[in-house]
């Protein structure tokens, strides 16, 4: 066996050293790798030599380069055409292998646009996220799902758009619910022409492109001219469609003299922590803010607010579409570069300023103290969430220390559509992007029954047993807890530990919360390996925090289990039989009219369709009856 390398500074510099007799002066990327081909830190430079070099020189090196250094026994090289190529690359690679030394945007999700699909006659308004590959007008991008259901929304009540899928459209054959609430003025039965419509909806993208005081006061006119006709129903609807854009204007409009579309990009740091406090202003309208919180690294107090910005803008614009103009308290390293790397991955021109004084200083200041306040409320969230897992530990008496669990639970109703849910949480939060659901699809055979096609989709301990199995295997077995906290009493406590025994996954803690008496939130019941059943005075800090952890999976398990259940509403029965494949579903269709007639056709009727044989027919038979 390979004697395990203790690491020192000394044996990091001479294997940089021997990689540096073949790296050439070319751009690229270089990738320094620790024990078991962990990545520690992925880099770009305009000349790879000269960068790499800088890394055998400790004098120049801080204390987080230093422990990198340490603890490199790989190097590896790519080659790159440009220095712009070699920022692409290394922002992809950062993404895909999140080396534990550079700085990482873990909430990188794409924002949500308006689309409006003109590949139709009449156009659908709807919200679209990710590549926009449909044919269309998109306006956004929107920082919340909420501002842009509310703006849709607003859309709808003032120029009466269809919200609809296609597939709905075409089989409607009288108006629906968003009609008779004025929110639509049914193309799909041809209230309204396709020229009509169209203007409608080329008022709508003039009002998202800015132009409102002028679409208003069309609005105004038509009201009033209404109602001196004494058409006074229809000038109450012309009433509630200026009302429904002045209330959106009021809660969106910016005044900032000659700009449109301006990304405000702020960053604040204290020690490790980090805050980047991003607004989005398109057409002079605010499309929402929200707060970043980079992981600068490990040993992140030595990372300067200028490589955070560029990292951050490299992470976030890979997936979102930048505004002309980026304002900035703190320019990213290397500016330059960085406004090509913007030109080369959206192919148009972005400019990074920092605002030295009017309006645009003003927005950057007052940004900057949101983005303080949002921080200084991390950081007392995440000492809050240290002290729990702390206490959770010395509680429980786990041998082990607790710095990130996961909490399991499964919803289903009387064994339909059943779900597995798993959450994750550590002294940051809950980890959102680690949630995972689990579909059970397993079929459990009773044996106690005569009947063995019998199934028990019901069973608490061999659903939670699927789930535990289906993590703890395979390529999910990654990123062990350190504790697993389960939904459910003594038995799936015990179901849990012999799966994982099974398995051979050790080290790991387990805890099972079972409800208490009525099912009243404070009389939990709790079960470690260590002891039969804990309770908790009702005041009791970590009750309360175990119950906001139970509270979170089990929302989770009850959406997953809804999503389900309204899939398996509109399937169709004859999907789910065997051998049934689209032309005899079809020729089953044309027969009886219905799944439900098809279920009550007998043997002799199933015979007489096309394409059905008589171990099919007896199939069909068997399924429904």
């Amino acid at each position: 066996m390979k004697k395990k390398t203790k690491p020192s500074l000394s044996n990091g510099i001479e294997i940089i050293k021997n990689e540096l007799t073949t790296i050439p002066n070319k751009s690229g990327i270089y990738q320094m790798l620790g024990e078991n081909e962990e990545y520690l830190y992925i880099g770009k430079a305009k000349n790879l030599k000269n960068r790499v070099s800088f890394y055998t020189q400790p004098k120049r090196l801080n204390s987080r380069l230093t422990y990198m250094v340490s603890s490199t026994v790989k190097m590896e090289i790519i080659i790159t055409s440009s220095e712009v190529e070699a920022l692409l690359l290394e922002s992809n690679l950062i993404k895909k292998f999140e080396p534990i030394y550079n700085i990482l945007l873990k909430d990188d999700k794409s924002f949500s646009s308006i689309l409006f699909n003109l590949s139709h006659p009449f156009p659908q308004i709807s919200s679209h996220r990710g590549p926009r590959t449909i044919r269309g007008e998109y306006f956004g991008p929107f920082v919340s799902k909420r501002t842009i259901y509310k703006t849709i929304e607003t859309l709808q009540k003032a120029f009466l758009l269809r919200t609809c899928n296609d597939n709905i459209f075409k089989s409607r054959t009288r108006p629906c619910l968003q009609y008779q609430i004025k929110r639509c003025s049914a193309p799909c039965v041809n209230f309204i022409s396709e020229e009509n419509y169209k203007k409608t909806v080329v008022e709508a993208k003039n009002f998202l492109n800015g132009n409102s005081k002028k679409i208003k006061q069309s609005l105004i006119d038509k009201m009033y001219d209404e109602s001196n006709k004494q058409n006074f129903e229809a000038a109450a609807i012309f009433r509630n469609r200026v009302k429904a854009l002045t209330e959106v204007n009021a809660s969106q409009n910016i005044n900032i003299p000659n700009v449109k579309n301006i990304d405000f990009l702020v960053i604040k740091k204290i020690d490790n922590k980090v805050v980047i406090q991003m607004t989005i202003i398109r057409n002079g309208c605010n499309y929402g803010s929200k707060s970043y919180f980079p992981n600068p690294g490990r040993n992140g107090t030595d990372v300067n607010e200028n490589e955070i910005m560029q990292a951050f803008i490299c992470q976030f614009y890979e997936k979102n579409i930048p505004a002309e103009s980026i304002l900035v308290n703190e320019y990213p390293k290397d500016k330059s570069l960085i406004e090509k790397f913007l030109k080369t991955k959206h192919a148009f021109k972005v400019e990074i300023e920092s605002p030295q004084k009017g309006k645009k200083l003003e927005l950057i200041n007052s940004t900057l103290k949101n983005a303080e306040e949002n921080l200084y409320r991390k950081i007392y969230e995440k000492s809050s969430n240290q002290k729990n897992l702390l206490k959770l530990q010395d509680v429980f008496h786990f041998r082990k220390k607790i710095k990130k669990l996961e909490v399991y639970d499964n919803s289903h109703h009387q064994g339909k559509s059943p779900i597995g849910a798993m959450i994750a949480f550590n002294e940051d939060g809950f980890l959102k992007s680690l949630y995972r659901k689990y579909n059970i699809n397993s079929e459990y055979k009773n044996k106690n029954l005569s009947n063995n096609s019998e199934t028990l989709n019901n069973n608490d301990y061999l659903m939670m047993k699927e789930v535990i199995e289906r993590r703890f295997t395979g390529k999910a077995s990654s990123n062990y807890p350190d504790l697993l906290i389960i939904d459910g009493g003594k038995g799936h406590l015990n179901t849990v530990l012999s799966v994982l025994k099974k398995l051979k996954v050790g080290n790991i803690e387990v805890l099972a919360v079972s409800k208490g008496i009525k099912r009243d939130a404070g009389r939990e019941n709790f079960y470690t390996k260590y002891n039969d059943k804990i309770k908790f005075e009702k005041d009791d800090t970590i009750l309360f925090f175990l119950q906001k952890l139970r509270d979170e999976v089990h929302r989770y398990a009850i959406t997953g289990h809804r999503l389900k259940s309204k899939k398996r509403l509109f399937q169709n029965p004859l999907d789910e039989i065997d051998g049934i494949g689209a032309k005899r579903k079809k020729s089953l269709l044309n027969e009886f009219g219905s799944a439900k007639a098809v279920g009550t056709a007998s043997l002799k009727d199933l015979l007489k369709v096309e394409g059905i044989n008589k171990s099919t027919a007896q199939k069909v038979f068997n399924f429904f009856n």
